[in-house]
């Protein structure tokens, strides 16, 4: 996609080291897909990582949304196929960086500089801010109207990035609430198995260490 336009292009059109390549769905990736991907990389691939807690309440408000469905296969959670690919790296000798969404909610700017130096790229400023785009389509449409044909028009897996203009610090979390989420959901058991994934991620050297990841080590350390 040029991302001034919207205008989707053929990835052999894009000359190599030219643009960015992003893929948001872990688990709709292969195994071989995957090692295409980090083939064609010409830095470390990044996972953005947060609390499964977290991340499964918001899927669970958005596919109810999309079609009023009440939970979703383990599997589409993500964590599986992330941590496989994590593991690919790790077994191929692939530099990688880690970065957990909410190190950089609570220092965008400092988080930032650390992943573009992590990654090989010069330092620009002001990367943690930017105009909205509430217009912009990130999903082709033949491939959300496969889960809905709400996201034709109204895509609510994009729609709160799009229109916001920069990253902002997380809310107050009510943990008591997001567990009874999960548990009516029948994942109570999948998402204790990602939560110890998880934290095994954030003991990962790979992982950029903002404000919170520091506090952790620190605490370790004492």
């Amino acid at each position: 996609m040029e991302v001034t336009s919207g205008e989707r292009v053929a990835l052999a059109d894009v000359p190599r080291g030219s643009g960015l390549l992003m893929k948001e769905m872990s688990f709709q990736l292969s195994e071989a897909q995957f090692a295409q991907l980090v083939g064609l990389a010409t830095a470390p691939p990044i996972f953005v990582i947060c609390d499964p807690r977290l991340s499964t309440t918001s899927r669970l408000r958005i596919v109810r949304e999309l079609n009023g469905a009440q939970t979703f296969p383990p599997f589409e959670s993500g964590w599986q196929s992330l941590r496989e690919q994590v593991e690919l790296c790790r077994a191929r000798d692939i530099p990688y960086v880690l970065v957990d969404s909410d190190d950089l909610r609570a220092d965008p700017a400092g988080v930032t500089a650390t992943l573009m130096s992590a990654v090989g790229l010069p330092s620009v400023g002001g990367l943690e801010n930017w105009s909205p785009r509430p217009g912009l389509q990130l999903v082709s449409p033949e491939v959300g109207e496969l889960m809905s044909d709400v996201r034709k028009g109204d895509d609510p897996f994009y729609r709160k990035v799009l229109g916001s203009s920069g990253i902002q610090p997380r809310g107050e979390v009510c943990w008591e609430r997001e567990e009874a989420a999960i548990a009516a959901a029948g994942l109570a058991d999948d998402v204790a198995k990602w939560r110890h994934w998880y934290e095994e991620m954030r003991a990962d050297p790979a992982l950029i260490a903002g404000r919170r990841a520091e506090r952790e080590n620190n605490a370790d350390a004492g």
